[in-house]
């Protein structure tokens, strides 16, 4: 099973419940079939859950929790069984075609157990929270990992899920990692692919959107549409 993963908590936000029906609806239009696994905070609108529910190839999974630790949970799909391929990314980001071709680069690529895109001037983590991704093959049990982190926590200043990716899960990975690079920084140890072109401010992955997201390219028909009220 291939999987995308998110999180989202707290209370109605514009940038984050219209971007994740948006990113849904992306994702059932350009990966069929794949599913989407959303880890939610104990204070998402029950309209929210409802909404999330109801669409096919949503699986919810609460955390029971709220805060930024709803950030750790997302990366846990790949502990699912059944789930062979995991990319996480950002609600208030969207899977648009720039991302789509380094997620379809990275799946026709089998020899690499793990996959990031760096794609913007400050995109300076090892593995970006939300432009990241990890196959079962990797061997690597994330909740194994997060608990053995939290033992011995590093504070490296660029966010608590970067903080841990960054200790616990890339010195596993880099040797075997593929960096879609468009911006940040690269290590010469690092097989890293460039974008066939460069990002702009209006484009780039990872990049923050408002809702009403469109790319300007040919509609296709929708497998369902979901209206969001507030």
């Amino acid at each position: 099973m291939n999987v995308f993963s998110f999180c989202l908590y707290g209370g109605y936000n514009d940038r984050y419940y219209p971007g994740m029906i948006e990113n849904i609806q992306l994702i059932h239009r350009y990966f069929p079939g794949w599913f989407v696994f959303v880890y939610t905070g104990s204070d998402v609108t029950a309209d929210m859950m409802a909404k999330l529910r109801d669409a096919p190839y949503v699986v919810v999974k609460p955390t029971g929790k709220t805060g930024i630790e709803n950030m750790i949970d997302r990366f846990t799909a790949i502990d699912e069984p059944g789930v062979d391929v995991m990319f996480v990314r950002d609600a208030d980001s969207r899977v648009h075609s720039r991302d789509r071709w380094a997620i379809v680069d990275f799946m026709n690529s089998p020899g690499f157990i793990a996959h990031t895109i760096r794609d913007h001037k400050e995109h300076s983590a090892s593995l970006m929270g939300g432009l990241w991704a990890l196959r079962k093959t990797a061997g690597i049990n994330i909740r194994e990992e997060y608990d053995a982190y939290k033992l011995n926590p590093e504070d490296r200043g660029i966010a608590l899920d970067q903080n841990f990716l960054s200790v616990k899960i890339y010195p596993k990975v880099k040797l075997n990692l593929l960096v879609h690079h468009g911006g940040g920084p690269t290590n010469w140890f690092e097989t890293v692919r460039k974008f066939p072109s460069p990002w702009t401010d209006a484009m780039y992955c990872g990049r923050v959107e408002k809702p009403g997201f469109n790319e300007d390219v040919p509609k296709r028909p929708q497998p369902f549409r979901l209206k969001l009220s507030r």
